[in-house]
């Protein structure tokens, strides 16, 4: 007998719980599958599941939305201390 999760969605819907060991296998397999890694065999699996489970399509959904916020942040580059700033980090630690 399976044990049954039930996720919350905002602004969703109701949805019908799935067995928590199924949707546990198959979001293990969702960034392979965002990131084109997945084994043709296993999409198939996933793209099944999807079909009928609300819970996993929002969390694919939020993992999509996740990835490309990553992808978009940048990395400034700090610029370097002043000499006034350098010489009073010096005087500190001494």
């Amino acid at each position: 007998m399976h044990s049954r999760v039930t996720l919350s969605i905002p602004n969703a819907r109701k949805v019908k719980a799935m067995p928590d060991r199924r949707c546990k296998h198959l979001f293990a397999m969702l960034s392979d599958y965002l990131n084109v890694e997945l084994p043709a065999k296993n999409c198939r699996e996933l793209e099944r599941h999807l079909q009928s489970c609300e819970p996993c399509i929002a969390y694919l959904d939020s993992l999509k939305k996740t990835v490309e916020a990553c992808r978009r942040y940048q990395v400034r580059k700090i610029p370097a201390p002043s000499k006034k700033v350098r010489d009073a980090l010096r005087l500190a630690l001494r």
